[in-house]
């Protein structure tokens, strides 16, 4: 028993891996928002802004929900099944989080459609950052668990 206790701890998440995880996926979902806001926006400023209050506020969300999720799983292996409830869960908070930004900084000049862009723009978003976080959730599971302690110890060591 001890044993599969002992298994089951060094398949969880390290605090390094959630990091690097919120890095990879806060450039890939701030990237697709910018675009978004743009299009939807017209002003690549007002894109850019929204984007850089975003990286910086999701990232500390993102890990915060990471390392829930480490706690819920308790070790086990994150299935396909386990990767769609996940982004399930991620997707309100993080589509929340975005509509109150987009909402708060297109809302702010004299432009009266900002409740309906901030809408447009979370509802263009909810869709492709889905998919996009599935997939990503999916491709880091192909990276071994321990994979970055062990690049850390070899660095160390040499």
């Amino acid at each position: 028993m001890p044993q599969i206790i002992s298994q089951q701890m060094n398949r969880q998440e390290s605090h390094v891996r959630s990091i690097l995880k919120g890095i990879s996926w806060r450039f890939l979902a701030t990237g697709t928002l910018i675009l978004i806001v743009f299009l939807v926006e017209g002003n690549i400023a007002t894109a850019l802004g929204i984007g850089s209050i975003e990286f910086i506020l999701k990232l500390l969300i993102y890990y915060g929900h990471e390392r829930v999720w480490n706690v819920y799983l308790k070790g086990q292996e994150q299935t396909p099944k386990i990767s769609l409830f996940k982004t399930i869960s991620w997707r309100f908070i993080a589509s929340a989080t975005t509509f109150v930004i987009a909402f708060l900084v297109l809302t702010s000049g004299e432009d009266s459609t900002g409740a309906s862009k901030a809408a447009t723009v979370v509802a263009i978003e909810f869709v492709a950052k889905f998919i996009i976080y599935y997939l990503h959730e999916r491709a880091w599971q192909l990276v071994p668990p321990g994979f970055f302690r062990k690049l850390m110890r070899k660095e160390s060591s040499e």
